[in-house]
């Protein structure tokens, strides 16, 4: 004896499989974690203007303003003599992968304008170092990749 389904119960079944999918992607994407590249994204997106205009202020010194890593294990920025004294600031150490091992370094220049930064603790791999200073009333940011090993 065979047995054939109706073409109604073959299409409850596809309906029904359609729906249990569904679901259950409904449930997976509820449980993946949401991490936005910075809480108020919105807020720091009017600020571009600026951020344009502090770039535009960093490149114009040229040589004498840098973000390396020597190492892989240090940062080091280098300022101008004139911007050490009165320059005040924060390093962001920005990890794309994982916001909440980023980190903040305020800004604290030697004599001659030098500041290194110890990478140790910070995971392996790629990060963003994000300098911005005021220095004689006026805004700078620099920005460079940094590989910590």
């Amino acid at each position: 004896m065979t047995r054939s389904f109706h073409w109604g119960t073959a299409l409850a079944l596809a309906y029904g499989s359609f729906v249990a999918v569904t679901i259950a992607f409904v449930v997976f994407a509820l449980g993946r974690p949401v991490s936005l590249v910075r809480p108020d994204y919105y807020a720091a997106s009017l600020q571009q203007d600026q951020r344009a205009e502090a770039i535009a202020n960093a490149s114009a010194l040229g040589s004498a303003v840098s973000l390396t890593n020597p190492t892989g294990r240090r940062l080091r920025l280098a300022l101008p003599r004139e911007h050490a004294v009165g320059a005040s600031g924060t390093i962001t150490l920005y990890r794309a992968s994982d916001p909440a091992a980023d980190r903040i370094v305020d800004l604290a220049v030697d004599a001659a304008g030098r500041q290194d930064i110890s990478l140790d603790g910070m995971a392996a791999g790629q990060w963003v170092a994000q300098a911005r200073w005021r220095a004689g009333g006026r805004e700078f940011y620099l920005e460079t990749p940094v590989v910590a090993r």
